[in-house]
């Protein structure tokens, strides 16, 4: 009864939060960034750009939707999770709910993940697929490039979901801190040669790419790491964060606000 309990909480808490995530303006800003990719392809498609294809989407799907549309999506949302409610004042109300705090941050966090699948997946797969159609190829004629991407797309949001989740928990300001991770570290770290790019998430989803890609420019990254060790290392890397998270959360005190 205990498990069915918590599992009822779970759902309660996570089905706020993706109501929260994909109903207010904020989400209206993230499902257009979100759909950038499919513009590009269908101005290309219209313009009749003699070099879009199937290489051209993979060139096109690192820069654009890797390294802006999905860092800036996941901030956005992973971002409010906690710190939104901790300035409205309503976290107080939460709780004084019967659910730890651990739990709330696991919660919300399995709602964004939700809220993530919903806004990103769809838009990438329509991208590829009128990409394919322009070419006359069938929509499974390079499955492993779709594979690849809709891969480092759950591993990349599940990772970045997880380090804004704590950013939210933990500052006062996590869309700057996010801003700061997502756009300088990760941009900065991930093209500095020799092995200080392993310090950063795209580094493992770019191996992934490699990994799984059997021919394109995507598969002479040069990465040393397989991208089953990517992955690992990526759903590693989400879980300590994560758990940090809560444990943050655990130790910090609120009050509701006179």
């Amino acid at each position: 009864m205990k498990i069915v309990e918590e599992l009822r909480r779970a759902a309660v808490v996570a089905g706020l939060t993706v109501r929260y995530l994909l109903t207010t303006r904020r989400a209206i800003v993230t499902a257009l960034l979100a759909m950038v990719p499919v513009i590009v392809v269908l101005s290309m498609a219209a313009a009749r750009v003699q070099s879009f294809g199937i290489v051209l989407f993979q060139i096109l799907m690192v820069p654009l939707f890797l390294q802006v549309v999905l860092i800036f999506v996941t901030i956005v949302q992973a971002g409010s999770l906690i710190r939104e409610e901790i300035d409205d004042d309503t976290l107080p109300y939460l709780l004084t709910r019967p659910i730890s705090k651990p739990a709330v941050v696991l919660y919300k966090y399995l709602g964004y993940v939700v809220a993530m699948f919903v806004l990103l997946v769809p838009p990438l797969v329509v991208a590829y697929g009128v990409t394919e159609a322009y070419t006359g190829s069938s929509f499974g004629a390079d499955l492993d490039v779709l594979g690849a991407f809709l891969a480092v797309t759950v591993l990349g949001g599940l990772a970045y979901g997880a380090i804004f989740t704590l950013l939210s928990v933990g500052t006062r300001r996590p869309l700057f801190a996010g801003l700061m991770f997502g756009f300088v570290w990760e941009g900065i770290v991930g093209s500095i040669p020799g092995d200080v790019p392993k310090l950063s998430v795209i580094y493992y989803l770019r191996s992934i790419l490699q990994g799984q890609i059997a021919t394109g420019p995507l598969h002479d990254f040069g990465s040393r790491t397989s991208a089953g060790v990517a992955a690992a290392v990526i759903v590693g890397f989400t879980v300590a964060a994560l758990i940090v998270a809560m444990l943050v959360f655990q130790q910090a005190e609120f009050k509701q606000k006179a």
